[in-house]
């Protein structure tokens, strides 16, 4: 009770005082403009919103999007007052959990800096291949892959049967003239084969039913369909079925960044073990037998 009236005694001179010399008391808070809200001896000003709010708002928008800045302004104001009155001394201890995650972030600060100064980020292709000859059995597939070129185009296009003969050669020649015709026409097309995509990756990119997909992929190296006024051509270059090794190519980025991770970690090992070592040897750093 002797702190709870203590308190509330305080509160009773701040609003006294606040009441005698009102416009003194707001004369830094000019620039802020008008006041908009009060809770207790807490206040919201014009230029307080106008921070927030939105540029390209209606009027109405804006008005509704005020109105619920300010309630929700007020309802924290509430509750924190409400806390300050009704919470003990020991629940409001909060001294310790600040300094923790004050250091927290500023160990993490440091780190990331330490860190990004000294990371050699250089990976090798070598290195890559190393990794993953050393670590196959960790690259299992979750999913099927494959790799394929397609081309979309609207079923009114002008000569698809030639279109037709130009996707499904291999001649080197004929490939100027087929991105010439998919440049023109095409809705969407990939006419390279040398990157892997899942299953569901290359269902959303092409139309297509399929219940099993080991046995689909295992009959169709080759696609014609047409589906809401596209034509789409496919041509399957390779597939992998889920559980067998993943080809190096579809997992190289992931290994880039295992070996990344592995170097920070080695970076971040050593300073641990030096900042140590050199407190030690400075005597910065002692213990005492109990």
């Amino acid at each position: 009770m002797i702190k709870r009236s203590f308190h509330i005694t305080l509160y009773l001179l701040v609003l006294l005082l606040s009441a005698c010399d009102f416009i003194e008391s707001f004369e830094g808070e000019e620039d802020k403009g008008k006041m908009i809200a009060r809770v207790y001896d807490s206040y919201l000003f014009e230029a307080d919103i106008q921070n927030v709010l939105p540029s390209d708002l209606s009027k109405d928008d804006s008005a509704s999007f005020v109105q619920n800045y300010i309630n929700v302004w007020a309802k924290n104001q509430l509750m924190i007052y409400k806390a300050e009155f009704n919470l003990t001394d020991d629940d409001k201890r909060f001294e310790e959990q600040i300094r923790n995650y004050r250091n927290d972030l500023l160990k993490f600060a440091f780190l990331q800096k330490y860190v990004d100064d000294r990371l050699d980020t250089a990976i090798t292709d070598a290195q890559i291949k190393e990794y993953y000859r050393d670590n196959e059995d960790d690259f299992q597939l979750k999913e099927n892959i494959l790799r394929m070129r397609y081309i979309s185009v609207p079923v009114d296009a002008p000569n698809i049967d030639e279109l037709k003969k130009l996707f499904r050669t291999r001649d080197s020649s004929k490939q100027e003239a087929l991105l010439d015709y998919a440049l023109s026409y095409a809705r969407n097309f990939s006419l390279e084969d040398t990157s892997w995509m899942s299953f569901n990756q290359f269902r959303k990119l092409i139309p297509i039913q399929a219940y099993n997909q080991q046995e689909f992929l295992s009959k169709n190296s080759y696609l014609e369909l047409e589906s809401q006024g596209l034509m789409y051509l496919v041509s399957i270059a390779e597939y992998k079925i889920k559980d067998n090794t993943s080809p190096l190519l579809y997992v190289r980025n992931i290994i880039r960044n295992i070996l990344l991770n592995k170097r920070r970690l080695d970076l971040i090992a050593d300073l641990e073990k030096n900042l140590l070592s050199d407190a030690i040897k400075k005597k910065e750093f002692e213990t005492y037998d109990e």
